[in-house]
């Protein structure tokens, strides 16, 4: 005997039973773990099954399902739709000398991208290194500041270059001027490109190598 439906009564078990039986199917109540109150109407814990023999399942769930689809797959009850109350208007809403100046937030991070070059001054690599970190970590505010990004790393991993190139291929005596007319370029270049980065103005930086496209 399998189960094929379930009850929170008696009445609506036993008529269940009765219904079967009138259709020829042999079923039977399993209450053997239940726990109820009043033995026809009262609520039972864990439910009243109906059990009728394997061979019979699918055609007496087949009838249950037409007779009483509303108790096997009761429908969620619908919670009351509450009307929103209407909020007060903000007197600042329309007013534009109060709405956030976006535009000037992404001025700002575009120039601190090219800014971040300056972290050479305190770690070797930080002119690369700060770039890089500023330009991954910012570049999903704008597609402006993830284009000064670029910029700006593209020119600092030019500008290592130089330098390493410098050291490798000449003597002390020249590659440390060399190196030191790179650094001057770099900070000359880097506060402009940032100055104009602020006031949302293109820059592309002279002798780069373009690696990021």
């Amino acid at each position: 005997m399998i189960t094929i439906a379930t009850f929170d009564n008696q009445a609506l078990a036993h008529i269940a039973k009765g219904r079967l039986e009138a259709e020829g199917i042999p079923a039977e109540i399993a209450d053997d773990h239940l726990i109820q109150t009043d033995w026809l109407y009262g609520v039972a814990l864990g439910g009243i099954k109906v059990q009728v023999p394997e061979a019979h399942a699918a055609r007496a769930h087949s009838i249950l399902e037409q007779d009483y689809s509303g108790e096997l797959h009761p429908e969620p009850e619908e919670e009351p739709t509450v009307a929103e109350e209407p909020r007060p208007m903000d007197p600042l809403a329309n007013d534009p000398a109060s709405a956030p100046d976006h535009g000037t937030d992404v001025g700002k991070w575009a120039a601190l991208v090219h800014l971040a070059a300056f972290a050479g001054l305190f770690v070797p690599l930080g002119n690369l290194l700060g770039t890089l970190f500023a330009w991954l970590g910012r570049r999903g505010v704008a597609p402006e500041v993830d284009r000064a990004g670029r910029e700006a790393v593209n020119f600092q991993i030019s500008i290592t270059l130089y330098a390493l190139a410098a050291l490798a291929m000449a003597s002390p005596s020249v590659a440390y001027p060399v190196i030191l007319g790179l650094f001057f370029l770099d900070t000359i270049l880097v506060l402009y490109a940032a100055l104009r980065a602020h006031r949302h103005q293109p820059f592309r930086y002279p002798l780069t190598i373009r690696l990021l496209t």
